[in-house]
């Protein structure tokens, strides 16, 4: 009797241990950055975090470029459920959804604080996020790249420098280096040191960390101080319909790992920054800055691309008047 009852509850033990393996889901994410890339990193993390947070019954499958799409295929395969989610930058994807260019618009921000103030406490992750649902996405969050903007294989002292030279560039970047006079070249982020290297462009507007992550410091040795973007951010997002499936404990996870995810990015930044700085220096990459007479040049020529950029859409003009009240109230001129 005791045996039959041994039996019986090990059966039952396999019955429930097979019932929650059952349950348990895996979803997969396209990263369009390497796994040593910090925002690979990242994205690691938060697939992490929703392991701990479902206890394992929700699992997040992070793929590397290439692995299950192109990087400019996978909005499409996010919409038609070829993947559930993605990490990177929607500036792959501005025909369809100018809104992203807003936040690339260049000295924006002046620092994660400064960006975390005003994607949190101005409204503009808000309107952002409105603007993705169009499409059948859910943002989840903003990662940041920290400091991003031009490095290149020529010295950047004035515009000068940059007329009829070629600069890996997508999206509003593209406009902005277009807009300094220089000609842009849409080359993924992943295929950039090969380009640099035969010389198919003379530099990048890229994150300074780059220069270690991606060795990057054997194909480039001039970076233009200050950056565009400081901090440069991309985003996390997931298949509306498949986080409207998850039960709704799941959902709330996936949320809260992507704001600690989007949280521990932005705290990082300026350790990534001096990091970068540091080994610049140990490679001989030098970083010219420009002087405020340059930087004010700079600025002249791209500040139309402020309103250009509102002209896009409704949700654009929002987004672009969040930015231009934070840099009135700062006193910058536009």
């Amino acid at each position: 009797m005791a045996r039959k009852l041994l039996l019986l509850l090990a059966c039952f033990s396999l019955l429930l241990a097979t019932s929650g393996l059952a349950q348990a889901k895996t979803l997969k994410f396209q990263c369009v950055y390497p796994e040593t890339a910090y925002v690979g990193q990242g994205t690691k993390f938060f697939a992490d975090q929703v392991k701990k947070l479902t206890n394992g019954k929700l699992k997040i499958k992070v793929f590397w470029p290439g692995q299950l799409v192109k990087s400019r295929e996978a909005l499409e395969a996010l919409k038609t459920g070829m993947i559930d989610g993605y990490s990177g930058s929607f500036l792959y994807f501005t025909g369809v959804f100018p809104e992203v260019n807003v936040q690339w618009l260049p000295f924006n921000w002046s620092g994660p604080e400064e960006a975390m103030d005003i994607l949190r406490n101005q409204g503009y992750l808000n309107i952002f996020s409105e603007a993705m649902s169009k499409h059948g996405v859910t943002f989840l969050g903003s990662i940041s790249v920290a400091t991003m903007g031009l490095m290149t294989k020529f010295p950047v002292n004035g515009l000068a420098d940059l007329q009829g030279k070629k600069i890996r560039a997508f999206g509003l970047e593209a406009l902005i280096v277009q807009a300094l006079g220089a000609a842009a070249a849409a080359i993924p982020g992943a295929e950039q040191y090969m380009a640099l290297q035969r010389g198919t462009v003379d530099g990048t507007d890229y994150p300074w960390y780059t220069l270690k992550k991606y060795k990057l410091y054997e194909v480039l040795d001039y970076v233009s101080d200050p950056a565009f973007h400081t901090p440069g951010i991309v985003e996390l997002v997931i298949n509306s319909k498949v986080m409207a499936s998850l039960p709704a404990d799941q959902q709330e996870a996936v949320k809260k790992a992507a704001i600690m995810a989007m949280d521990r990015s932005f705290e990082l930044s300026p350790t990534w920054d001096k990091e970068a700085i540091e080994f610049a220096k140990t490679k001989k990459v030098k970083i010219i800055k420009l002087s405020d007479a340059e930087l004010l040049k700079w600025r002249q020529k791209l500040m139309p691309l402020y309103e250009q950029t509102a002209a896009k859409s409704p949700y654009c003009r929002k987004l672009v008047d969040i930015l231009k009240a934070n840099l009135k109230a700062k006193g910058v001129k536009f």
